[in-house]
């Protein structure tokens, strides 16, 4: 540990926390080992076998501020070579088109991530759907596909996939559902659909797995009932995907990458849960 604070680079997500130097742990801890010992000399006034003596602080500080040296001293020994505290999600803080960007390529067999269909495969099989490889090899994956079919045919889809099932993600960070969005979305995906035995699906993904309001109860527990639409949290379903496609990658790279997009997740994505929210709601 420095004997001087760090103070050059600003504090934020995935920064360095300044380190206290000796000089402002011993200058805090004199300030405070006066006080300490005045009220624990006043708590033991009925017993002097209770009383804490001013040196057994000092001897206590001293050892905590020398293992809390070697501790420092240590991480920066693995950072070295893990570098522990670096998370590149942390640094880009990608909105929520960044991250609809980051998924549409994970499901792309042109990928940049070089796994070819694996990724898709793996949400087929979270999905309960049984991946046909000729289908997934040859998938196609769309940003921002417009809907077309229905009354509101300018609506977008953040992502589409066509791989012998239509499946799409519409995701929702902290901006809340446009009127009638995924209620269009469901009215598009079954006209696409409504000719062939194609499957259709659509996942709402939010970070507290919240279900659309688009949508009224019956409605709602219908299309959960015949699978047409998922509700997903990135704390739970998204995140174990990505697990999953980390156990299955075989490219360190890109193990990660995966592993920072996790870990952001668990930081960056945290909200209060849906049901709470509802159970607020139905009290009020």
């Amino acid at each position: 540990m420095s004997n001087a604070a760090t103070s050059a680079a600003p504090v934020g997500r995935g920064s360095p926390r300044p380190v206290i130097g000796r000089a402002e742990l011993e200058q805090f801890f004199e300030q405070i080992s006066t006080r300490i010992v005045r009220s624990a000399a006043g708590l033991a006034s009925d017993s002097s076998s209770a009383r804490v003596k001013k040196s057994d602080l000092q001897r206590f500080f001293v050892a905590a501020i020398r293992r809390a040296e070697r501790a420092e001293t240590e991480q920066r020994r693995r950072d070295k070579r893990q570098a522990t505290g670096f998370n590149v999600f942390d640094l880009i803080e990608p909105d929520e088109n960044k991250l609809s960007d980051i998924l549409a390529d994970l499901l792309d067999h042109r990928g940049s991530h070089g796994q070819g269909e694996l990724f898709l495969q793996v949400l087929f099989q979270q999905l309960g759907l049984a991946p046909d490889a000729k289908l997934t090899k040859n998938a196609s994956v769309h940003r921002e596909a417009p809907t077309h079919g229905i009354q509101k045919y300018r609506r977008r889809m953040d992502v589409l996939v066509e791989a012998g099932v239509l499946l799409a993600i519409e995701n929702k960070v902290d901006s809340p559902e446009q009127q009638d969005q995924v209620k269009d979305y469901l009215e598009h995906l079954r006209c696409c659909t409504h000719a062939s035995p194609m499957q259709s699906i659509l996942i709402y993904l939010t970070p507290d797995g919240r279900r659309p309001v688009s949508l009224e109860p019956d409605a709602f527990v219908a299309a959960k009932a015949d699978g047409s639409l998922h509700c997903w949290s990135y704390q739970v379903e998204l995140r174990n995907w990505l697990a999953a496609c980390r156990r299955d990658c075989e490219s360190g790279k890109i193990q990660h990458f995966l592993s920072d997009f996790i870990a952001y997740i668990s930081t960056a994505m945290k909200r209060e849960p849906a049901n709470s929210q509802e159970k607020e709601a139905d009290e009020s």
